[in-house]
């Protein structure tokens, strides 16, 4: 029976998903609805205009010019080049330059923002110089601000419309494919804003027909206003623009602790940062100028890196937004790691710096040595300790809350604060998919576990976010623990509430148990013991496939399987790996496979490893089934027979610490492992046109509603009680209404036959 939440949801994150994902991108316009269902809830409106200006917008210190008509009729109907012209003529910007960019693109992000504003006289960290190249519009590096022109159609809800939707509604979002489509659209274009600079926040303007409206986007969410009628009655929209003309870099949003680096700087910096893989092309142009304060430090001094591009980031706009960097320390000409990402400043959820250091004192083993790790300064001015001030999200602070002044916040949307934070690794490592062998990715993954379990047991701090990224090989060869900044610090056999709205993990790694109930189930040990097998495997099946068959479809459904389902429409998962778990997807046959070397000789000793996790957790699961949403009758039948079942308690017995697990992978580590040149192929190719596999691909969430929760199309499954993985391939046949057996492609006989 479910209970009150006892844990933080889980939340599944588009853009933070992409990075192991197997998935084809969707195309355009349902990318940018999934985009807007991550972010439904982050919207915090309608601010009075006049609040937003007075919050956001210093007054200037200059007289605005007056005087003529601005706008007309034209300017609505001739769009862009209207609109600019008439600003242009106002002499509102002297200081900015506004480029009708509708027909543009820039980048990686091939998006058009209809009207982008930039600098003409750019100082912040682009360090180019000159605010766009000779004869180019568009330059998402060095712009100021965006809008968008969307004719008439309005994507926010109005007070009225909320007040219907209740006091409970988490989203200000219109409920129409278009809004929703629109909304995404300038999601992406915020997200393409934030990545391509050092950004805290920005600002932006959003037209439709003769209203618009104004917003603010920090890592927090959006605060958006009430709409204002920009064509006839100018007023706000010119206050806007004029204010925001003589705005410094920090007021429009910019990180003034990243800057250009000097020639002396680059001079130092460069050859050792060539000699990193991958970084053997690095320019000075590419270099950047970081700050990082050390919050032991009692002096305020704060210490210099330079790093080229970011090797690594998440890609989502709100939340941590995580980048990585490879860094030449300035103080001791070392290459380090800087980390830089926004933590969740909530009661009881500790700085990931302190994690490490409890970490070290605990004497936790295979994880890396800590540099200096703090807040980020609003400037490098303010970092004495009486009058340090970070950088902090805003968006939270103007939550409507009951005896506030900001009752214009209807709803409840899911806001949380957040601060700049950095942290320097002085230990580098490589990705986990430059493993040399496969015994090397195994001892790999044994010692991430060995730090996990003595983090557990030492510290009691659990890590939470197991994930392939979050593993790293050593330059000695050995494997270290990263990544800390989701963990907690658990009290056994004490049941505590959520810290926060929701936090996102890596997809295709979570347990099973998360996603099926990412609200009401607690994490424990099992599920980060269960989430180094899902590591395992998709490593060995994205590295290892030197066959080159197609596992599109099997690696989909495994690691990116997901649904939106029942009246919350949270997103919820693990069906796929629940096949898995019986030899569906990935079955033993093709793991068999992939463990060939070039030869055809097959790898015993890590087919044994993985083949003994699977039984393991598919004892564990045994009569779990894949329908989300079951009655409490089921619920209660299900549970029956799972505590009747000896099989499912020796499971859970040997999952609740991380002993079992070491032992197997020790016992076949310490066997003759005789296999040579079955090194990573470095993510081979998976075997499959993606352009081509659209039509076969699994429904995706933005394909189904809420509605459809009852529908035929919601089946059943689960899994048989068996301990032994068929080596055939096994689908699922499907009937409404009945029970479901599993059947062997090769025999057409129920897969509990072929076990017996």
């Amino acid at each position: 029976m479910k209970t009150l939440s006892t844990t933080t949801p889980l939340k599944r994150d588009l853009q933070g998903s992409e990075a192991h994902s197997s998935t084809p991108q969707p195309t355009a316009p349902k990318r940018y609805q999934e985009m807007t269902f991550d972010a439904s809830e982050k919207f915090v409106g309608p601010m009075p205009v006049k609040e937003f200006l007075k919050e956001f917008v210093p007054e200037a210190r200059e007289t605005r010019p007056t005087g003529g008509i601005l706008f007309g009729e034209s300017t609505a109907s001739q769009h862009e080049d209207a609109f600019i012209h008439a600003i242009k003529t106002a002499g509102l910007c002297p200081k900015l330059k506004f480029n009708n960019t509708t027909t543009s693109r820039d980048g990686p992000y091939r998006l058009k923002p209809d009207i982008s504003v930039y600098s003409s006289n750019p100082r912040h960290s682009d360090g180019s110089g000159t605010s766009l190249e000779e004869g180019k519009l568009l330059n998402w590096k060095t712009m100021e601000m965006w809008i968008k022109n969307k004719n008439k159609a309005d994507i926010f809800c109005d007070m009225e419309t909320m007040k219907k939707r209740g006091d409970e509604a988490k989203s200000h979002i219109r409920f129409s494919d278009t809004a929703y489509r629109v909304c995404g659209q300038m999601i992406a274009y915020a997200s393409a804003h934030h990545q391509s600079q050092f950004r805290v926040f920005s600002f932006s303007i959003f037209l439709f027909g003769e209203k618009g409206r104004l917003l603010r986007w920090d890592r927090s969410g959006v605060i958006y206003t009430e709409s204002f009628d920009w064509l006839t009655q100018p007023e706000t929209l010119l206050e806007f623009i004029w204010r925001f003309n003589f705005l410094s870099d920090i007021e429009r949003g910019h990180d003034s602790t990243v800057t250009p680096v000097t020639d002396d700087e680059a001079e130092v910096a460069l050859p050792k940062l060539k000699r990193y893989p991958g970084l053997e092309n690095t320019k000075k142009a590419d270099l950047r100028r970081f700050l990082v304060h050390d919050d032991r430090s009692t002096d305020g001094d704060l210490r210099v890196y330079i790093t080229p591009s970011a090797v690594w980031d998440t890609g989502g706009l709100f939340g941590h937004s995580t980048f990585g960097y490879i860094a030449f320390d300035v103080a001791s000409t070392n290459l380090v790691y800087l980390k830089d990402f926004w933590r969740t400043d909530l009661p009881g959820i500790e700085r990931e710096g302190d994690v490490y250091r409890k970490l070290h004192d605990a004497q936790v083993p295979n994880i890396p040595e800590l540099g200096p790790a703090g807040d980020v300064p609003v400037s490098p001015e303010c970092t004495a300790t009486t009058s340090f001030a970070a950088q902090r999200t805003r968006t939270q602070d103007y939550l409507r809350i009951p005896g506030s002044e900001h009752e214009w916040c209807p709803g409840q949307p899911h806001v949380d604060p957040y601060v700049h934070y950095r942290l320097v690794l002085e230990t580098l490592g490589k990705p986990l998919s430059a493993f040399k062998s496969t015994r090397q990715l195994c001892e790999v993954i044994r010692d991430a576990i060995v730090a996990h379990s003595a983090a557990y047991e030492r510290a009691q701090i659990l890590h939470r976010d197991v994930s392939a990224g979050n593993i790293l090989i050593t330059e000695e060869g050995t494997g270290m623990l990263i990544d800390w900044d989701l963990s907690k610090q658990v009290h056994k056999g004490v049941e505590e509430g959520p810290r926060q709205h929701s936090r996102t993990g890596t997809w295709q790694f979570i347990s099973i148990s998360r996603l099926r109930e990412p609200r009401y189930t607690a994490h424990e040990v099992s599920d980060d013991l269960e989430s180094f097998f899902w590591v395992l495997l998709y490593q060995i099946a994205r590295c290892r496939n030197i066959l080159k068959m197609d596992l599109s479809n099997d690696m989909q459904q495994v690691f990116d399987d997901y649904i939106k389902l029942s009246h919350d429409c949270l997103v919820r998962g693990g069906r796929g790996k629940l096949i898995c778990l019986i030899g569906g997807n990935l079955s033993p046959r093709i793991v068999k496979d992939l463990l060939r070397t070039a030869e055809g000789l097959i790898n015993v000793p890590c087919t044994k490893i993985i083949e003994e996790l699977r039984s393991l957790f598919h004892d564990y699961y045994l009569h779990v089934e894949t329908q989300f949403e079951t009655s409490a009758q089921t619920q209660i039948e299900i549970e029956e027979m799972r505590r009747g079942d000896s099989r499912v308690k020796v499971a859970q017995e040997k999952l609740r610490s991380s002993e079992f697990v070491l032992s197997i992978m020790n016992k076949y580590l310490a066997s003759k492992w005789d296999i040579e040149g079955d090194g990573s192929l470095d993510k081979t190719d998976m075997g499959h046109d993606a352009s081509k596999s659209r039509d076969r691909r699994k429904r995706k969430a933005e394909d189904i509603s809420c509605e459809e929760k009852n529908s035929d199309q919601i089946r059943r499954w689960m899994l048989p009680p068996s301990s032994i993985q068929p080596s055939s391939d096994v689908v699922s046949s499907w009937s409404k209404g009945t029970s479901k057996t599993l059947y062997s492609k090769s025999s057409q006989k129920p897969v509990s036959s072929l076990l017996k």
